[in-house]
């Protein structure tokens, strides 16, 4: 069984503030640890607590200058691409989860017409009795007219 989605919301109390803030921040330090190990990749993150104070993280297995290094000797047209893509990633992202969401929705309307003494729901069967309605006004205008 899967997770609830929760409310993203600012968080007033600051003792909750600044133990969540704590907790989330080390599950996140952890998921960019195992990212830096499973693909070998550089990671820095920089992360601003609700104090304003900076925490860094990097690999200790990276030297923090090698990888600044990296990144300054990549034109800014790369970074501006790069930046681009990943706009464009998450727009594709949201375009699928809607598309999914619509086909999942299709899905359960197809079963219903599929077997519809299984219905139990008076308002999808009035959904399905007012489109056979519609259906049928439309065939009565493209064979009588």
């Amino acid at each position: 069984m899967g997770r609830k989605k929760i409310e993203l919301k600012t968080i007033e109390c600051p003792k909750e503030k600044s133990s969540k803030y704590s907790k989330r921040k080390k599950g996140l330090l952890k998921k960019a640890e195992e990212m830096a190990v499973l693909f070998d990749s550089d990671i820095i993150l920089l992360v601003f607590s609700p104090t304003s104070k900076p925490n860094l993280f990097y690999p200790h297995s990276r030297p923090l200058s090698g990888i600044l290094e990296k990144l300054s000797n990549m034109s800014e047209y790369e970074r501006e691409e790069r930046f681009d893509l990943s706009l464009q990633e998450d727009d594709k992202v949201i375009e699928l989860a809607e598309a999914r969401e619509l086909l999942d929705e299709n899905t359960s309307i197809l079963r219903n017409w599929q077997d519809p003494h299984r219905v139990d729901d008076l308002a999808r069967l009035t959904i399905m009795e007012d489109h056979l309605v519609s259906i049928l006004s439309l065939i009565k205008k493209v064979f009588i007219s």
